[in-house]
């Protein structure tokens, strides 16, 4: 994670192993990120994890989603994270999730989620306005979620 300053100083503020960072949700001075791990990205490898621009670790918040691409927060500060769905092992590396096996999940304060929906075919960006997801897919489709906030 590099830190650009407006006069085009870079800094390093925490280097990370074999992952793949896929999404970002800012509060304050902490950073909460989107892994989706590596091939063959296994649910247990998909996490959110969160940091501080000044810490030189980072901290798992929850994982188990599989291919995780984005991370939201909701109302009253819940997080939400958008998983990709299904790998197929064997399937070279950037090689999306099959078709329709999205979900958008909540993050739980045990380090868990919780499925809001599934489905979703590839999605890749999540925003909320007022109670309702809208989701983008690779597919460059927006699906609108009604209610997705809980």
């Amino acid at each position: 994670m590099l830190k650009v300053g407006l006069d085009g100083d870079i800094t390093n503020v925490i280097q990370f192993g074999n992952i793949v960072p896929t999404g970002l949700a800012v509060s304050g001075n902490t950073v909460y990120m989107a892994e989706a791990g590596p091939i063959p990205h296994l649910p247990e490898n998909g996490k959110v994890i969160t940091f501080g621009m000044k810490s030189p670790s980072a901290t798992v918040v929850a994982s188990g989603a599989r291919l995780l691409v984005d991370v939201e927060f909701g109302h009253g500060r819940s997080l939400y994270a958008l998983a990709q769905g299904f790998f197929t092992p064997g399937h070279g590396e950037g090689t999306p999730a099959e078709p329709n096996t999205g979900s958008l999940v909540k993050v739980n304060p045990n380090g868990t989620f919780t499925v809001i929906t599934e489905g979703l075919n590839q999605p890749t960006s999540l925003e909320f306005i007022g109670n309702d997801a809208y989701v983008v897919t690779l597919g460059g489709e927006i699906w609108k979620i009604d209610n997705a906030l809980r």
